[in-house]
């Protein structure tokens, strides 16, 4: 119980990991860029791009003020974005300009930042994640990480509904 906190974490993680790729799992590229007529919704593709690229953020950047894998490990390159861009408040006109990625590119690049996650996870325990973010004293790096995970149960809900209105071909 010394860690209960940390391996609640590294649980959730582990289990959002199983249900986003199961959900995106098998997904058409014309799956990933379709969106509902009329209503202004992200594609499945483009929210779980969003969805590694901020967890690649948050962890590097602004909880260890490292590089973070995009750049350092050229996943940029290697998908042919942006490596600023993290698809945070884009506008439906970026969204629709958004050159997707295979979807097998970009769940290597989510396994890569969520492996990144548990391992800074197994290396912290409770005490560590009751420090203060860098940058952000009111708010404990424990804390931000849990909005981390909520950041992507709501993002993996968004998924789950588009692929349940998809059109069927």
């Amino acid at each position: 119980m010394d860690n209960f906190f940390r391996d609640t974490l590294l649980a959730e993680l582990e289990k959002l990991r199983s249900r986003t790729l199961g959900t995106v799992g098998g997904l058409a590229p014309h799956h990933l860029l379709w969106a509902p007529a009329g209503a202004v919704s992200n594609p499945i593709g483009f929210i779980f791009w969003h969805m590694g690229r901020r967890e690649d953020m948050h962890l590097q950047n602004r909880i260890q003020d490292r590089e973070q894998l995009w750049t350092a490990e050229g996943w940029n390159l290697r998908l042919g974005l942006d490596p600023e861009e993290t698809g945070f408040g884009f506008t439906p006109d970026q969204v629709a300009a958004f050159p997707l990625p295979q979807l097998a590119d970009l769940a290597a690049y989510y396994n890569r930042v969520r492996d990144n996650s548990i391992a800074y996870l197994k290396a912290s325990s409770d005490v560590a994640l009751q420090a203060p973010m860098p940058n952000a004293p009111e708010t404990s790096i424990g804390v931000y990480l849990l909005a981390r995970v909520t950041h992507e149960h709501e993002h993996w809900g968004q998924i789950d509904y588009l692929k349940s209105i998809l059109p069927r071909r």
